[in-house]
């Protein structure tokens, strides 16, 4: 004698859609204003790699854009990255710390600024 087999999820989503039908209120979405103030007041604060761009359309929603920073890996011996690990506990500050002095006495090196690199100039 095996189970039965058990309803799906939309089998039981369905089945509770039409038990309380009479029970659920919906809006429109026309209803929903979303504003970086009201992110602010409810405690979402906007992400600083996500751009607010004015609405389009006819529905009047704002679109997110992202705009990631690029990413690049540095591959190392893990007792190298240890080792950073405890100059940085040592210095009271981060890895990354030590990793942008690295890239500043790298492009000085070679007559570059890193500063002036960085913000894009």
């Amino acid at each position: 004698m095996s189970k039965k087999p058990r309803p799906s999820i939309n089998d039981q989503l369905a089945r509770i859609a039409s038990q309380s039908s009479s029970n659920v209120t919906t809006s429109s979405r026309d209803s929903v204003v979303t504003s970086e103030r009201e992110d602010v007041e409810t405690g979402n604060a906007p992400r600083d790699n996500v751009a607010f761009i004015e609405p389009v359309g006819p529905d009047g929603y704002k679109r997110r854009v992202r705009y990631e920073k690029p990413h690049a890996s540095l591959y190392a011996h893990p007792k190298v990255f240890k080792a950073l690990r405890e100059i940085a506990v040592a210095q009271d500050c981060k890895p990354h710390d030590l990793y942008l002095e690295g890239l500043r006495l790298v492009l000085k090196a070679h007559g570059r600024d890193f500063d002036a690199l960085n913000r894009g100039e």
